[in-house]
């Protein structure tokens, strides 16, 4: 291992060195830093980052819009609450055409 110089410039920082292996602990983190900037339209962005979509008419395709404004992750659940998999296609950000074998009424949870 090559010879290193470090200078400890906090108190709360510490070095521990074995002959392969050099540790430094930098303590605990500082506070957290103040809330970000809202955007144009005055509204926190992307504060709400999830959207459940309910099927209530049996279907073998669900077109829902979520207006996320970007492509989520999807798990679909039928009404017994078991997952379904299917094909999902996205037109754009804010809606998921899905498509599946047979029709079925029940959730889907985007985020």
């Amino acid at each position: 291992m090559a010879d290193v110089t470090v200078e400890i410039v906090e108190s709360i920082a510490s070095i521990e060195t074995t002959d392969d292996k050099v540790t430094v602990d930098l303590g605990t983190s500082g506070p957290q830093g103040p809330k970000g900037d809202k955007g144009d339209n005055g509204e926190v962005l992307y504060e709400d980052l999830s959207y459940v979509h309910t099927q209530s008419i049996a279907s073998n395709t669900w077109t829902i819009t979520h207006g996320l404004q970007f492509i989520p992750s999807i798990t679909v659940v039928d009404s017994a609450g078991t997952v379904v998999e299917g094909s999902y296609n996205y037109p754009d950000a804010n809606t998921v055409v899905a498509s599946f074998s047979g029709a079925f009424s029940g959730k889907a949870y985007l985020s």
